[in-house]
């Protein structure tokens, strides 16, 4: 993803009865009941868990063996969790770099014969290049993309273990997109959203909410500016349910920073989205995005507000 714009802007009885001649206290009203605690059921030290196993990989870039790898390991992750999932082939040639990639983007459902759904979707693949470092060197090598990849995948591995326990009354899509930040300028970027976005299922998602760099400690999501623009209903959603489930602390509400990002090619495409993010990251694009950047109670946030989000959805 990259950031057009860093803009802040800001939003934002007990009653008793005396009867007749003499005096009595009424019964007690009955207390109305209490709703339920929420439970999410997610897992964040499971997630983390499966952040470190794709870091372990090395750089997801396309077109290395790290890269085959992990998607072999997303499958296995996915299998006995979701009730299908495809694979979606398709390949990209870069005319300046003079190289063909050979893509994947993986769709995975749950409740596949509901007649609404959700989108929920991220990157797994990596960048080829760490073009934020300041050494020349530097910038030729891939990131290991702990939190600018790892973190949203893992988030969406472990809520397809959650919901395949506690299922949604709504269909949910898990969508695994390739080839996001090959770069290394927008117009060899979000490769695997706009390849979906073009073959878009006959029964559109009724919307989209995309996770990118949701996994860093210190979590800070705010209101991104062409989603809260296009779509601030959806972003109301996120954040009444952060805020009823006691983590609005991580979702301060206001918005920041405009980013293009994969959820621009699917609202070209109709599908409402908005883009979850955290873009104060000192690490973005540099060699430092590693692993113990990240942490589990962040992706517990991120995965316990989607399953909040989810389960208000009938």
């Amino acid at each position: 993803m990259r950031a057009r714009a860093s803009l802040a802007v800001a939003f934002g009885l007990c009653t008793f009865v005396v009867s007749g001649c003499h005096s009595q206290s009424a019964p007690p009203a009955a207390e109305s009941a209490s709703p339920p605690a929420f439970v999410s059921h997610f897992d964040g030290a499971l997630a983390y868990g499966l952040l470190k196993d794709q870091c372990d990989f090395g750089p997801r870039t396309p077109g290395t063996a790290a890269h085959e790898r992990c998607k072999k390991y997303i499958l296995d992750k996915l299998a006995g969790n979701v009730d299908s999932w495809t694979l979606q082939p398709f390949s990209y040639y870069d005319p300046d770099r003079h190289v063909t990639l050979h893509l994947t983007n993986i769709i995975a459902e749950i409740n596949p014969q509901a007649r609404k759904k959700v989108l929920l979707f991220t990157h797994w693949d990596t960048r080829p290049t760490a073009d934020q470092e300041v050494d020349d060197a530097k910038k030729k090598q891939p990131i290991m993309g702990a939190d600018d990849g790892a973190s949203g995948t893992a988030v969406l591995l472990e809520l397809a273990h959650t919901l395949h326990q506690y299922k949604p009354s709504v269909g949910v899509i898990l969508l695994f997109v390739d080839g996001e930040d090959w770069g290394p300028n927008d117009n060899h970027m979000y490769l695997g959203a706009k390849y979906y976005a073009a073959h878009l299922p006959v029964v559109k998602p009724a919307y989209g909410i995309l996770l990118d760099m949701i996994g860093q400690s210190n979590l800070q999501v705010y209101r991104e500016i062409t989603s809260e623009n296009l779509h601030p209903e959806l972003n109301d959603k996120v954040w009444s349910a952060a805020a009823s489930i006691g983590d609005g602390s991580f979702f301060p509400d206001t918005t920041k920073y405009q980013i293009s990002d994969d959820h621009d090619s699917l609202n070209a495409a109709g599908v409402p989205s908005i883009d979850l993010i955290d873009f104060d990251y000192p690490y973005w694009h540099t060699l430092d995005d590693t692993a113990d950047k990240c942490s589990a109670q962040s992706l517990q946030v991120t995965g316990d507000v989607m399953v909040k989000v989810l389960s208000e959805e009938h």
